[in-house]
C-alpha cells in the first residue's frame, strides 16, 4: 500500500496584468509557504491580506498540497 508524505503546503495568488497583443490575460502569480495547522480560513485571510497591499487586481487564491508517494 503506497503511503504519503507531506512536503509542505503553499498559497499562490495571482494578479491581473492586463492582456498580451492576443486578448489573452496576463496572470503573474506570487506563492508562499503555508506554516503547518493553518486553517483554511487562515491561509484566505492572509493572502487576501497581502493581496490588499499590491496594487494590481487579485485574480484568485489557490492552496497548493504537495505529497511524495513512496511504496
Amino acid at each position: 500500500m503506497a503511503t504519503k508524505i507531506s512536503l509542505g503546503d503553499k498559497v499562490r495568488i495571482s494578479f491581473d496584468y492586463g492582456v498580451d497583443n492576443n486578448g489573452k490575460q496576463i496572470l503573474k502569480r506570487k506563492s508562499f509557504p503555508i506554516i503547518a495547522g493553518a486553517t483554511d480560513d487562515q491561509v484566505y485571510t492572509a493572502a487576501n491580506n497581502f493581496a490588499s497591499l499590491c496594487e494590481k487586481t487579485l485574480v484568485e487564491i489557490e492552496k497548493i498540497e504537495n505529497y511524495e508517494l513512496q511504496a
